[in-house]
């Protein structure tokens, strides 16, 4: 008898300690605010997918995009914005960009022609620029018939992240591959004219970039993947495109990156292994983690800008569906949830 209650409690015991999965509704609801992960799945193998999920209701949809439209993401989605009702969906070795209705997931459209698109920054209502990994151009979409209508030259670079401030757009040249220079530099393009008008030296492999409360540009370096300089994180004037501090890491191996901002510009988080916090006003890298990495395998980070959740994922071994842990703004684990393979990136709706 006393084995058959202790056979009882040890099922009891699994059963709790086993993490509860999310409702997934069929058919799919996009019910706001949640969050939309952009999975890359495996290069050349085409199993890249969309995860929704709703955290008011703890449900989530994976395959979100095939399941709506009936055709597979692609291969290695990259990047999501959202403007006007409308998801943007970048498709990096697939050389396209999905638009979707938010509200059904339906398909409305591609933007193609492109070599290896990166991310994309809507610039108003009728007009788009996309980056690109190999190409050394910035190309330039029509938003109502989804074509490239003009291309932005990068004088030989390659191009990352757009973010833009007034009537300039800061660009990051991220990878060495497909160019001769170094990959250092921050290049400042005009938008009414389309073209160059300045550029910023930096450490080596600049990959993530955000804009704060005082206006100020930041930069996170990682200092090349050959460890060949001292990781930085960077602060510009974008009036006058100086360096205004320069914060260097530790130590050559360590490799930041996924820069974030809070809504309201005051707090910078990033991962380094583990998930960093720091305020902008700070003038040292932290030395601890805010949310250690243990035994996860953190790949993206993202924050939601309206309460400051922070959403990690972790790609295990590359091959399996992820996972995707949640935290509070004090760093408090809130859930987790199964997304796709390798989750890349995160598209806050609220």
């Amino acid at each position: 008898m006393k084995k058959i209650f202790l056979l009882f409690w040890i099922v009891v015991a699994m059963f709790a300690s086993c993490t509860k999965k999310p409702v997934q509704p069929n058919p799919p609801t996009f019910q706001k605010p949640g969050v939309f992960v952009v999975n890359e799945g495996n290069f050349t193998t085409g199993n890249a997918s969309l995860t929704w999920y709703h955290p008011g209701s703890d449900s989530i949809f994976n395959d979100a995009f095939y399941a709506v439209n009936k055709v597979p993401l692609g291969d290695v989605a990259n990047y999501m914005t959202v403007h006007d009702n409308k998801g943007y969906i970048v498709v990096n070795n697939s050389g396209v960009v999905y638009v979707i209705d938010i509200n059904t997931g339906a398909f409305l459209g591609k933007i193609s022609g492109l070599s290896s698109p990166r991310e994309i920054l809507i610039i108003d209502n009728n007009k788009a620029w996309v980056s690109d990994l190999f190409s050394k151009f910035i190309s330039v979409v029509d938003l109502n018939t989804y074509k490239v209508v003009n291309t932005i030259n990068l004088h030989g670079r390659t191009s990352e992240s757009l973010v833009r401030i007034g009537e300039r757009v800061f660009v990051n040249n991220w990878s060495k591959l497909n160019q001769t220079p170094d990959n250092n530099m921050i290049m400042v393009l005009d938008v009414g004219a389309e073209k160059v008008v300045d550029s910023i030296a930096v450490t080596r492999e600049p990959n993530s970039m955000v804009v704060d409360a005082d206006n100020k540009l930041w930069v996170l370096c990682s200092g090349g993947y050959n460890n060949v300089e001292t990781p930085a994180l960077y602060r510009i004037d974008p009036a006058n495109d100086t360096i205004v501090e320069k914060l260097e890491f530790g130590q050559k191996n360590m490799n930041p990156f996924t820069l974030n901002i809070n809504g309201a510009g005051t707090r910078l988080w990033f991962l380094n292994k583990g998930v960093f916090k720091m305020d902008v006003n700070s003038h040292q890298i932290p030395s601890h983690p805010f949310i250690p990495q243990g035994t996860h395998n953190f790949y993206s980070l993202g924050v939601r800008p309206d309460i400051e959740s922070v959403y990690v994922s972790d790609a295990l071994d590359y091959v399996r569906n992820g996972t995707v842990y949640f935290y509070d703004p004090s760093g408090n684990l809130s859930g987790e949830f199964e997304a796709g393979i390798i989750p890349g990136s995160f598209c806050f709706i609220y």
